[in-house]
């Protein structure tokens, strides 16, 4: 890549670099055909990078390689990084120190809704703003913005597919020098021993014992078409990601600038947030008489238990509702010193509806014990009272980086769950709370991870905690394809879970 390419991107990611119209499209599109200049660095990453990820993640949701492939995925975006002249900035280490540590995650729990969903879910949206904010000048960018860039950065990427084609044809039609040539001349050598090896294989097979059963057993598990075909795709599957990532970061079209939004009077927006919250306030005075207080007459045949227990979803859609219609005020009208006071009465509205909410969920929890489920809403209520904080302080200071402290509020808590493991907090609460397990309540224990094993330590029935724990001990071999459990696809909690029925 020339050095003028280099400088042009630099200073596209500092802000330094404005282009628009016909121009700016003329770059971009320079930029692509340059990265196909540079196919043979950026092609062999591609492929060593999707050789990486078969091996890391086939068939092993939740192994011990699934970090590796965390780091091996930002090794990848450092190198081309440097390749094209970008200088890390100290926030992207950061983001890939807290990827790296949800992959890591993922090979101590054995619950694969947090370990393989939400934990992709979470690595895929990190990285993703981890690139725009390698590449461009993002510190003015709110919520919407940077969502609205994620979205786009992903679709353009998808859009250029063919262009690792493109590039690879117009890359072969270009090698000229010796050197190119004998790297083709290698290729052809591999290919052409492959038969050769199989022949050799047969004859040696039946030569020896011992190297038979090996063989078979490589060719079992590794060789079979099945699994072979599924390597071969998930090979070229992430492959041509990484390859069409790098062209949607490098010649994508995404603008570092904000689109200006006007903002309007402020009279209306006065007037609709003094009723809602003359609404809320009645509402919140309700809830402190009834519900904390537990003052008050309630309609006949209904205790105090089944109104505490009723409406939490509810309280949870209003509190997500209030905080968006303070964002939306926010952006969408100008500064008044009455709109802020009623943004500030909904705010704290809202902070008595959490409350509720989780005063509720607590009731219930105690009344039909705890699952995943409900500590996953807990955790969200939790998550959302600090996120809350910061509408607050939007409220009175309109520069204030909301986009930052939430990213940073978000994925503290998610880390914190990630390594909570749920399942185990349910399994200790509930056993804790159950004097005696019955034999049809062994359901609601099964349906939980390995990571509930250790906490079947103060079960009292002891031929349901043996059932159990072998349950457990036995769950991740359906993952590895009924095999024992190897080296790659080693996960930690499964084998706390087998250290805990061998003890018992």
């Amino acid at each position: 890549m020339r050095m003028d390419d280099k400088m042009y991107l630099t200073a596209t990611a500092q802000g330094e670099v404005k282009g628009t119209g016909g121009r700016a499209e003329e770059k971009l599109g320079a930029r692509l055909q340059r990265i196909g200049m540079e196919f043979g660095f950026f092609g062999v990453l591609s492929i060593f990078y999707g050789v990486s990820a078969s091996f890391c993640l086939f068939r092993n949701p939740l192994g011990i390689t699934v970090p590796l492939f965390v780091a091996v995925t930002y090794g990848a975006a450092f190198l081309i990084f440097r390749k094209m002249g970008v200088p890390i900035k100290k926030d992207s280490y950061l983001l890939a120190a807290v990827s790296l540590l949800i992959g890591l995650s993922a090979c101590f729990t054995g619950n694969m809704a947090v370990g393989y969903y939400m934990n992709r879910l979470a690595l895929i949206l990190l990285f993703c703003i981890f690139i725009l904010h390698q590449c461009h000048q993002d510190n003015k960018w709110n919520i919407g913005k940077y969502m609205a860039s994620i979205i786009l950065y992903l679709a353009q990427a998808v859009g250029m597919v063919f262009y690792p084609f493109r590039h690879l044809g117009e890359y072969i039609l270009s090698l000229k020098d010796k050197r190119s040539r004998n790297v083709f001349r290698l290729l052809g050598g591999a290919c052409a021993a492959i038969p050769a090896v199989i022949f050799l294989c047969v004859l040696l097979s039946g030569a020896d014992m011992v190297f038979r059963n090996m063989l078979s057993v490589v060719i079992s598990k590794f060789l079979n078409p099945v699994t072979l075909f599924m390597v071969v795709i998930q090979t070229i599957f992430w492959s041509l990601a990484m390859y069409c990532l790098v062209c949607s970061a490098y010649g994508g079209s995404i603008s570092d600038g904000m689109v200006n939004v006007r903002r309007h009077s402020p009279v209306a927006a006065v007037s609709f947030m003094a009723i809602v919250g003359c609404v809320y306030l009645v509402f919140c005075v309700i809830q402190i008489v009834y519900l904390f207080m537990g003052k008050g007459s309630l309609p006949l045949g209904m205790t105090y238990s089944q109104y505490a227990r009723q409406g939490f979803f509810q309280l949870l859609f209003v509190a997500v509702l209030n905080l968006v219609m303070v964002l939306m005020c926010l952006k969408y009208f100008r500064e008044h010193a009455l709109l802020n006071v009623f943004l500030l009465l909904v705010s704290l509205c809202t902070y008595v509806m959490l409350a509720s909410a989780v005063y509720r969920m607590v009731l219930y929890v105690q009344q039909y014990q705890l699952t995943f489920l409900r500590i996953l809403v807990l955790w969200f209520l939790a998550m959302l009272f600090v996120l809350m904080a910061g509408g607050v302080i939007l409220i009175f200071n309109r520069d204030f980086p909301l986009f930052r402290f939430c990213l940073a509020v978000v994925s503290s808590f998610y880390l914190v769950f990630a390594w909570a493991r749920p399942d185990y907090i349910t399994a200790r609460y509930n056993v804790s709370h159950r004097d005696n397990i019955a034999r049809e309540e062994q359901n609601d224990f099964m349906r939980l991870s390995t990571d509930a094993a250790p906490a079947l330590e103060g079960m009292a029935d002891s031929a349901i905690k043996e059932r159990l724990l072998s349950w457990y001990a036995g769950r991740y071999e359906v993952w590895d394809d009924g095999e024992p459990m190897g080296l790659r696809t080693c996960n930690f909690s499964v084998l706390k879970a087998r250290s805990y029925l061998k003890s018992h």
